[in-house]
């Protein structure tokens, strides 16, 4: 039994109204030391005392007044008779006393029946707070789980976009790499062409080896012209020659006497190579040395720079 059947039963206790083993049962909560039992019953009795005076005065009727003044006449002649008091306003006192405590019986009634169904609504509050609560947790267990998938696909967003950048990186290169190839096959295809034109001109009876010596500039470079003086074409091969600024360049010069024609640019490598196809040059003159300088990149008509190689016919 919870606290509350006890507090109603003190109520009842205080009316006398316990009886049996329930009266047996509350007595011996009370001999435990429940002091808010006893103030209870304390409360309940002090109640009970003051309902008489709470109750309606009954004004006695008219006869009751004539009949006592006859009899106070007749003191006088005859003994005092013994007088008889009505009863009736005390039965009537006895009466409202006991429906008084009948309604206290049934508030006390009403009052455990009311803290019963209030137990029973905080045992429903409770569960639904529980459920409540446990709906909360699965809801909280949810946002961590979208929070969560959220986080994988912003990673996985992040990821695809890195792998886009690096497929379109790699396309750039693949395209760079084919314009390259289609430039190293055009370069090829060149020198396939000029390697059977050299070939047809190294074929040539008149064709004549000019050997060019490295000058003080260059003194272990080398070169060799082969010069077909009837077609007015040649090839040059060089070696040892150092490499010049960017903003310089090779330019190779046939000589009639002692007047110069351009006859190419060239760039060297590491190790000082390079191949020149020369230009058909004037059929007008008869040109008998061939020689290489330095110049401003572009080229001139004329030399300026230093002679590096120098050979005759």
């Amino acid at each position: 039994m919870n606290h509350e059947e006890w507090l109603a039963q003190a109520d009842l206790y205080a009316l006398g109204a316990l009886d049996g083993a329930e009266l047996m049962a509350f007595e011996a909560h009370l001999a435990a030391g429940c002091a808010e039992c006893e103030q209870s019953i304390l409360k309940t009795r002090e109640a009970l005392t003051l309902l008489p005076h709470a109750l309606e005065l009954v004004a006695p009727p008219p006869s009751l007044r004539a009949r006592v003044l006859a009899e106070v006449d007749a003191e006088a002649i005859s003994p005092p008779p013994v007088i008889h008091l009505p009863r009736r306003g005390w039965w009537v006192m006895g009466v409202s006393v006991l429906t008084a405590a009948g309604l206290l019986i049934a508030l006390s009634v009403e009052l455990y029946q009311t803290r019963q169904e209030l137990q029973q609504e905080r045992g429903g509050l409770s569960g639904l707070r529980d459920e409540l609560e446990q709906r909360e947790a699965a809801l909280r267990a949810e946002q961590q789980d979208v929070q969560r998938l959220q986080a994988v696909v912003a990673s996985l967003q992040t990821s695809l976009a890195a792998r886009d950048a690096e497929l379109t990186k790699r396309a750039a290169s693949i395209e760079a790499e084919r314009h390259e190839l289609q430039r190293l096959e055009r370069v090829v295809a060149t020198l396939h062409s000029e390697r059977d034109e050299t070939l047809r001109l190294l074929s040539a009876p008149q064709v004549r080896l000019v050997r060019l010596a490295g000058l003080a500039p260059s003194p272990r470079a080398n070169a060799h012209l082969l010069w077909n003086p009837a077609s007015r074409l040649g090839v040059l091969f060089t070696s040892g020659l150092p490499q010049i600024p960017r903003n310089r360049v090779y330019e190779l010069w046939a000589i009639a006497g002692n007047e110069p024609v351009p006859a190419g640019l060239f760039e060297v490598d590491e190790a000082g190579h390079a191949f020149l196809k020369l230009p058909a040059l004037p059929r007008t003159r008869r040109f008998d040395k061939f020689a290489v300088t330095d110049e401003p990149a572009g080229g001139v008509p004329k030399p300026t720079g230093q002679m590096h190689l120098l050979g005759s016919l």
